[in-house]
């Protein structure tokens, strides 16, 4: 009985733990959602993966000094659902995007290495694209809404 109770009390402490990591997953609490924050840059890498994709962006600022993005959106299903293919994201292709960066003291780099290539750029998580023709495409469904129009609601509107 005691081995049996053990047992029990291991698998919800178990399910309690995955519960948590998978509902922090979908938390955007690290995320600043006070300010938004505009990117324009060209991309470098645009990295299909699950469960978020990313754009590793370089912008050039006012100083001439160029800093890397890596702008946080949605997985591979949610991409194939809105017909973004691999081929629509292109390096060398001058984007816009719009969201909000880490809070002080949460981790605000995202890494990847891809064959010979190892990126790092300040994470952004992107609610707003402007693509390369100019067309607008809500990016992810996380923020607070302060890229998009005011009339905008959905179930994260306040």
């Amino acid at each position: 009985m005691k081995n049996r109770m053990k047992k029990i009390m291991a698998g919800a402490a178990l399910a309690l733990a995955l519960t948590g990591s998978v509902m922090a997953h979908h938390s955007e609490s690290g995320f600043d959602g006070t300010r938004s924050v505009t990117v324009k840059g060209t991309i470098v890498l645009f990295e299909q993966v699950n469960p978020h994709s990313f754009i590793f962006v370089d912008e050039k600022g006012k100083n001439g000094e160029m800093h890397r993005w890596a702008i946080a959106g949605p997985g591979i299903v949610q991409l194939t659902r809105r017909g973004l293919g691999k081929n629509e994201l292109k390096s060398g292709d001058v984007i816009q995007a719009c969201g909000y960066v880490t809070k002080d003291g949460v981790p605000s780099e995202r890494t990847v290495s891809t064959g010979t290539r190892h990126l790092s750029g300040q994470l952004l998580s992107g609610e707003l694209l402007v693509m390369p023709d100019g067309k607008e495409w809500k990016w992810s469904d996380y923020g607070k809404h302060k890229c998009l129009a005011p009339d905008y609601r959905d179930f994260h509107s306040q």
